[in-house]
């Protein structure tokens, strides 16, 4: 059990309200006295407790975070995150608002933000996607006084207070480990990697979580595997708009019989898997990035080889309790950067790494 605030009195020798009111901010102390308190309280190990700080504030505190509606699943899997840690944190009377924001639309963004500011919301979290105006976002953030974080996606050069993702090169790189590895007894040693051309997001000027992937699969599989021969083809965005598209079953038709192995780098998991039914690919490893519905059933059916998740619950979860220890916080603090480990999903795991995620949740 953590040191009390009648403890830190009895050993700074000075009374227990002079203590109360240094560690809740409600009374005078000297800048001096304050800081010699606040001090000794961190090196002990200090722990507030909730009940009691809730009622010192006597007021609701309100977060927001922001995303992309596309991909849907990875969404739902964040906002699964965020509901568990809403919950957690409703007995403290924090209020949590998740918004998915159209694509490609600034504006409507900055809409819903200038809403949750004018409602006195207290901090923020949001994603550093390439599709809207990020700098604008984060500079009427900055504007507004507001801590915020990061998740899914880093924007380090901010002035952010922590980022809560994973390494996307990382992810790349695992890919390739998978694959060289179970290509290893295989006569023919060629991969098929599907990425997609983002140039027509004239706005995109942040991270290319994408590019990033490509590269820490191509990094390993050059210092590593150079004997494995890597084909890499392109198809743009327009299957985001949920339009009829064949670019990526042509592309699967085409190195059918060519290539041991396919990897699918951008979130185009049903066209991809639906390819593969059609085309018919019992006898090529597959993998692709982030468990949906479509994914799960066909590393049942084992048309998939292996998934590399990304924990998108987690994310949601983490971000939503560093956003609240900043503002149960006296100080400004810079958290440490949570980066959540890639699991690689197998038919033989599946069941299991959901039941991990699970209970890490709720421990």
């Amino acid at each position: 059990m953590g040191i009390t605030q009648k403890e830190i009195a009895k050993n700074l020798g000075i009374s227990y309200m002079t203590v109360n009111r240094a560690l809740n901010s409600n009374g005078y102390v000297s800048d001096t006295l304050k800081q010699r308190i606040l001090d000794y309280a961190k090196e002990m190990g200090y722990e507030p407790h909730r009940a009691s700080q809730v009622l010192v504030r006597n007021k609701k505190r309100t977060i927001a975070l922001f995303s992309s509606t596309l991909p849907r699943y990875f969404w739902d899997e964040i906002n699964k995150g965020v509901q568990v840690a809403a919950q957690q944190l409703k007995a403290f009377d924090y209020e949590v608002h998740y918004h998915r924001v159209p694509e490609l639309d600034t504006q409507a963004y900055l809409t819903l933000l200038e809403q949750e500011i004018e409602h006195g919301v207290d901090a923020v979290a949001l994603v550093n996607q390439r599709m809207y105006d990020i700098a604008t976002i984060l500079d009427r953030i900055e504007q507004a006084g507001l801590p915020y974080v990061t998740f899914n996606i880093d924007a380090p050069q901010s002035k952010r207070h922590t980022y809560i993702g994973s390494d996307y090169a990382a992810g790349g790189r695992l890919a390739a480990d998978f694959i060289a590895r179970t290509l290893l007894l295989s006569e023919k040693k060629e991969v098929l990697v599907l990425q997609c051309n983002e140039d027509n997001l004239s706005q995109a000027k942040g991270p290319n979580i994408n590019n990033m992937r490509l590269e820490g699969f191509m990094n390993l599989m050059k210092q590593s595997f150079p004997h494995i021969i890597v084909h890499i083809e392109y198809f743009d965005t327009k299957l985001q708009a949920q339009e009829t598209d064949t670019q990526i079953f042509n592309l699967v038709q085409q190195y059918q019989g060519k290539v041991q192995a396919m990897y699918l780098i951008p979130a185009f998991n049903t066209n991809f898997l639906h390819a593969l039914e059609i085309v018919g690919m019992q006898n090529t490893i597959t993998v692709l990035h982030d468990l949906d519905s479509t994914a799960t059933l066909h590393l049942k059916t084992r048309l998939l080889s292996a998934v590399i998740d990304q924990s998108p619950t987690l994310q949601g979860y983490y971000t939503v309790l560093a956003l609240e220890k900043i503002l149960e916080s006296k100080r400004k603090v810079e958290l440490p950067t949570l980066q959540i480990d890639h699991n690689l999903v197998l038919t033989e795991n599946r069941s299991l790494i959901h039941g991990l995620a699970a209970a890490r949740l709720m421990s």
